[in-house]
C-alpha cells in the first residue's frame, strides 16, 4: 500500500464525501463543498489534507488543519485540527498517525506554538490513537451556535 498525504482538491469530492459522512452520519451537499475547498485553498491558514492510496486511488483520510493567532504567553499561533476520519477499512494501517505527522509539520512550518483537537466523548478508539501518538487529555467544552 502506498499512501500520500497531500491538499484536498475538488475533484476529491465524490471520494472525500462519503468519507467524511463515516464521521457525520450524513452526506453534505457537493456544491457547498466545492464553495469551502475552494475557500480553504485560498487561505494560507488553512490546510484540507487527505491520505490517498495510490494504489487504488481510495482515499483512506482526512482532516482539517487550522492555524489561528495567539496573543498569550510567546504569542505563537496555535494549530487546531478538526475533522479527523479515516476510512474504516483503513484503521489500524498507520493512516492517522500518518495524517497528523503531515499536518504537525505543517504546523511546524507555520511556527505553531501547540496542536489542539475536540474529539466526542463516545469515540473511545480515537481517543486511545491520540494518546498513542502524544496527546494530552485535557477538558475541553464545546456549544452548538
Amino acid at each position: 500500500m502506498n499512501i500520500i498525504y497531500r491538499k484536498a482538491e475538488l475533484n476529491d469530492i465524490p471520494k472525500l464525501n462519503p468519507l467524511l459522512a463515516q464521521l457525520s452520519d450524513a452526506m453534505a451537499d457537493p456544491q457547498k463543498m466545492a464553495e469551502k475547498i475552494e475557500k480553504i485553498a485560498k487561505n494560507e491558514d488553512n490546510y484540507l489534507l487527505v491520505a490517498e492510496n495510490t494504489e487504488n486511488g481510495d482515499l483512506c483520510g482526512s482532516l482539517i488543519g487550522v492555524v489561528f493567532e495567539d496573543i498569550c504567553d510567546t504569542c505563537k499561533p496555535i494549530l487546531l485540527v478538526e475533522n479527523v476520519v479515516t476510512d474504516e477499512k483503513y484503521r489500524g494501517k498507520g493512516i492517522g498517525r500518518g495524517m497528523f505527522e503531515a499536518i504537525e509539520t505543517w504546523g511546524r512550518e507555520k511556527e505553531c506554538h501547540y496542536c489542539i483537537l475536540v474529539s466526542g466523548l463516545q469515540r473511545t478508539g480515537a481517543h486511545k490513537f491520540y494518546d498513542a501518538i502524544g496527546y494530552s487529555e485535557v477538558k475541553g467544552f464545546k456549544k452548538y451556535l
